[in-house]
């Protein structure tokens, strides 16, 4: 792998490129403290005032799910500004360039399938127990799911592989850079600072600013070694679908197929196990099974890029 894969004509990476980055990462936050209790407030006046369930059951979630969605909010108003900021005058420099609608829909398949064969493993091997979710409103529910795969995908990926995997490839190999950027990408889902357990009653306007350090030290849902080598080898594979298809939207394609079954999933099951005498819900992917056929689709790829070269 070369690192003439990201070298585009008339284009001239700043040379504090991951400073500003940082930068960017602590401003994102900053303004999602600010959004998180508005949204929180905006919500349960609507919730009072409207009959509709969806309103209530935002409010019944906690206050750290308005943090964890308004860090996406955040993300949308700043990452354009930023992107010129760091010199990517279009998006093509990040290498959003379009390719056949085929490809793209294959991409997304293959996303799908790789959830679904983890999810149909589990199933018959009863490694886990499936309890049953009651699925209300399911057609709200699967629009709900396509925008979520929609905006995290494209987000994501813009930010990991199209900022992030870029701006490292101009100051590291690109093997280095595409396990700094999967390490961050991994580091990055750990806690989202979820499970702080704020009291609703006691959601203030610097209620945000407390999800600020956990979020950054990625407090929250506990330390998982199987999760973290998952998401490393997603986004080692996402990192090689851009490396080989030269486009941002395989990845994004394959990122959103992962994400609309995940989310489907969810919605009809609750894959739980027993540990410690009690049961606990896992990650559908949190297997074994997902991190072999990830690590096997990925090298499929490395000696696919090597049979082009």
């Amino acid at each position: 792998m070369e690192n003439d894969f990201f070298k585009r004509k008339n284009y001239s990476p700043p040379k504090n490129g991951i400073i500003l980055f940082g930068i960017f990462y602590l401003c994102t936050l900053c303004l999602a403290a600010v959004l998180a209790p508005a949204l929180f407030y905006a919500t349960k006046f609507l919730a009072n005032r409207l009959p509709v369930e969806s309103f209530q059951h935002f409010i019944d979630k906690g206050f750290e799910k308005f943090f964890d969605r308004a860090q996406l909010i955040s993300l949308l108003i700043l990452l354009f500004p930023f992107l010129k900021v760091c010199g990517f005058h279009s998006l093509e420099d990040i290498y959003f360039v379009k390719i056949c609608r085929r490809k793209f829909l294959l991409t997304f398949i293959g996303g799908f399938i790789l959830t679904c064969t983890i999810f149909a493993w589990l199933s018959l091997h009863n490694i886990s127990i499936f309890k049953p979710v009651v699925a209300k409103v399911y057609f709200w529910n699967l629009f709900k799911f396509t925008m979520g795969a929609i905006s995290i995908g494209f987000l994501e990926e813009i930010i990991f592989r199209g900022i992030i995997f870029n701006l490292l490839s101009r100051n590291f190999n690109i093997t280095c850079s595409m396990l700094l950027a999967s390490l961050f990408f991994a580091y990055c889902h750990l806690g989202v600072g979820n499970n702080l357990r704020i009291d609703i009653a006691d959601v203030t306007i610097f209620s945000g600013f407390r999800c600020i350090i956990p979020t950054i030290m990625s407090i929250g849902r506990g330390f998982n070694s199987l999760n973290f080598l998952n998401l490393m080898a997603f986004g080692v594979l996402l990192s090689l679908l851009l490396l080989k298809n030269k486009s941002l939207l395989c990845p994004i394609a394959f990122h959103m197929g992962t994400v609309f079954a995940l989310m489907n999933i969810r919605s009809f099951v609750d894959v739980v196990t027993f540990a410690c005498g009690k049961y606990c819900s896992i990650g559908i992917l949190d297997t074994w099974l997902s991190l072999a056929l990830q690590s096997f689709i990925a090298l499929g790829l490395i000696v696919a890029k090597r049979e082009k070269v």
